[in-house]
């Protein structure tokens, strides 16, 4: 299998907007973590995300736009990055163990 990277950027329009942007095979999600449909589009993200993980093996690379200055963002961004990482690497392992078991001549 293939390996993809994601990049996934953090970075602020203007002083009102903070953005995390994800470049899915050149399909580029803008994320406005001030809306309050923030956590309804990190969804639809995980699930574009897990489309992504069926033909490739992918990592998340996460930076911030240059110049940008609000420490907590950056933290807590980060950390959903590796923690959604974290989560694609377990479901990519639970889905490998199944088509193994599936494929296996004895059903093991």
């Amino acid at each position: 299998m293939n390996q993809k990277t994601i990049n996934v950027v953090l970075l602020s329009e203007d002083e009102e907007k903070d953005i995390l942007r994800f470049d899915i095979n050149d399909k580029i999600v803008d994320i406005n973590l001030n809306d309050p449909t923030c956590q309804q589009s990190l969804k639809c993200v995980f699930n574009d995300l897990l489309c992504e993980l069926l033909k490739n093996d992918i990592i998340l690379s996460f930076n911030t736009q240059e110049g940008y200055h609000r420490e907590m963002y950056k933290e807590v961004c980060k950390e959903l990055i590796t923690d959604i990482g974290r989560e694609l690497d377990g479901i990519k392992e639970e889905l490998r163990t199944e088509i193994c078991i599936q494929s296996s001549p004895i059903g093991l």
